[in-house]
């Protein structure tokens, strides 16, 4: 999904900027900036971003554009909260994008594809469901590490084949033959790896996730 410029045009290059730096403002505007002020919480919030970098680099690909790889948009977002996961994501494309596998000019359509449309699918989903359902761990970890994710992922590669074929970048024949086909099958993947190391953090570090905790979910049950 690491979007690059060849063969972008400025409309689409605008659009993308024009649709993520209002995004990134409310972000930088809005974000608890409290949590983070020690310096453990900092040192967790870096050293995720660069997980995050290292696994966008390690990409399954057919083509520029046409690449797969696991976002964990929801382990973050679970971790950080919205805004705090925008920035997480945004820096691991800036680490992506410099080490050559994305465009700097496809840098807004990269981070809405990998970064807005994934978080707020997941921070959508986890505030809905602290409003509308019992607060059970199992459904903590069941919607919001694996389901959520897995929506996450299908959602960002769709708008990313929507994106390609209407951009010129490729034919639609082309995407329904080698990349369609198998955003399905990436949301199993990136179910499982989020909702398993969601499960882990709640249980061996629950004070990392920010959208957890044990009073709420695990007391009284």
């Amino acid at each position: 999904m690491n979007l690059h410029d060849n063969g972008l045009t400025w409309p689409w290059i605008l659009f993308g900027f024009a649709f993520y730096l209002p995004v990134l403002i409310w972000a930088l505007k809005t974000a608890p900036w409290y949590k983070i002020k020690d310096k453990a919480s900092q040192h967790v919030f870096l050293g995720t971003s660069v997980i995050v970098f290292l696994t966008w680099n390690s990409v399954a690909s057919i083509g520029p554009g046409l690449s797969f790889h696991l976002l964990l948009a929801a382990l973050v977002t679970l971790m950080f909260g919205a805004q705090f996961a925008l920035m997480s994501l945004s820096l691991a494309l800036v680490g992506v994008t410099v080490m050559g596998n994305a465009g700097w000019m496809a840098f807004g359509l990269n981070a809405l594809v990998m970064d807005v449309i994934p978080v707020l699918i997941v921070w959508g989903i986890a505030v809905w469901s602290y409003r509308a359902l019992d607060r059970n761990f199992f459904v903590f970890i069941l919607l919001n590490g694996f389901l959520a994710s897995s929506l996450s992922v299908i959602a960002a590669s769709a708008v990313a084949a929507i994106i390609m074929s209407q951009s010129g970048l490729y034919e639609i024949e082309v995407l329904e033959r080698s990349f369609i086909p198998y955003i399905p099958l990436i949301a199993i993947p990136e179910g499982f790896v989020n909702g398993v190391l969601v499960l882990a953090l709640v249980i061996m570090k629950p004070q990392w996730v920010s959208c957890f905790t044990d009073e709420q979910y695990l007391k009284g049950k």
